[in-house]
Formats: structure tokens, C-alpha cells, sequence
């Protein structure tokens, strides 16, 4: 007898559709399934955090009862759940300017909310202009510079606001003003 000792046959090449068939089984099994189920809903469950996360004050004023829930997932990021931003809910519904002795000029405005949930107070700018309508001063107030001591205002609320202001350098050349609210 002759043994021959020498290297072992090289394994026959797989075959595409075998090399199919095996992938399919991998997928097939229940434990993949399970973990690839396991993980969709992972990452389901982190996309909803997410836009909650970002949209909480909307959230917040749309279904209060989830406020209590969004402050709690606030805690840890250290961020705070407040009234939305809606500019296109605000309006400015009356407003005068008028000019008292010297540099001296007087501010009124009101601002109503037309949203049926309170928004948060915005910034008003001011800006006074020439004859030509040109902006002479332009002035950014804040809402604890008018008052607006309050962070919000109420669900078709209302606020006055009432400010002396002094425009030292150009007041000859203040023929009008305009006023604009807006988020910051």
C-alpha cells in the first residue's frame, strides 16, 4: 500500500447560491430576529426622545398633561421645559410714540396673543426713523426692559406697556418709529 502523505484537498469553492442561502438562514433565526426586532424598537424609542426633546415646549402647550414627563427627561440635560415660541401668534395691536420735553420720548404698545395656549414674551425692536423713513436709532428691548416681568403670555392674553425712553444724538431728525416684536 502505498500512502501517500501530502496536503489535504482544498474545500470546493461556495457557489453564489449557497452563499445565498446560508445569509438567509442567519436572517432567519430567531435570536436575529429577535435582536434586530429588539433594536428597532431601540432606536424607535430614541428617535421619540429625540423629537420630544426638541419639540417639548410645543408638546408641553399642546397636551399639559406630558409637561410633568418632559421636565423630568429636562433634569438630567439640564434644560427647562417653557411656553413655545410662536411669533405668528403675537400681534402688535396698538402702539404710540410720542415726544415728552427735551431728549425724553414715550413707548406704548399693546401685544396680544391669539393662540388658545400661552407663548413666550418675545424682544420688541424699535427703531426710529427721519422724514425719508430712513432708521435714525434702532433700539432692542427686552421683556424685563417693558415689564414683561412674566416669561409668557396667556392663552388670548393681553399685555400693555408703557416706557420712557431718551435719544440723545438725533433726536431733531425723529420724524416716526417702528416697531417689530421677535425671538431672539
Amino acid at each position: 500500500m502505498d500512502d501517500w502523505v501530502g496536503e489535504p484537498d482544498p474545500p470546493p469553492p461556495d457557489v453564489s447560491f449557497v452563499r445565498d442561502a446560508q445569509r438567509k438562514a442567519f436572517w432567519g433565526r430567531p435570536a436575529v430576529r429577535g435582536a434586530t426586532g429588539l433594536l428597532a424598537l431601540v432606536l424607535l424609542a430614541g428617535l421619540v426622545g429625540q423629537i420630544a426633546l426638541q419639540e417639548r415646549d410645543r408638546l408641553a402647550a399642546a397636551v399639559p398633561t406630558l409637561k410633568p414627563l418632559l421636565q423630568a427627561m429636562c433634569e438630567p440635560l439640564a434644560c427647562a421645559v417653557q411656553a413655545p415660541r410662536q411669533i405668528d401668534a403675537l400681534v402688535i395691536d396698538s402702539s404710540s410714540f410720542s415726544k415728552l420735553r427735551g431728549d425724553g420720548y414715550r413707548l406704548m404698545f399693546t401685544l396680544k396673543n391669539t393662540a388658545g395656549f400661552e407663548v413666550a414674551m418675545p424682544a420688541m425692536e424699535l427703531t426710529l426713523t427721519d422724514i425719508q423713513d430712513q432708521p435714525v436709532i434702532r433700539r432692542i428691548l427686552q421683556p424685563n426692559e417693558f415689564g414683561g416681568a412674566k416669561a409668557s403670555l396667556g392663552a388670548l392674553g393681553e399685555w400693555q406697556a408703557q416706557l420712557t425712553l431718551s435719544a440723545s444724538g438725533g433726536s431733531q431728525r425723529i420724524a416716526g418709529y417702528r416697531l417689530l416684536a421677535f425671538y431672539p
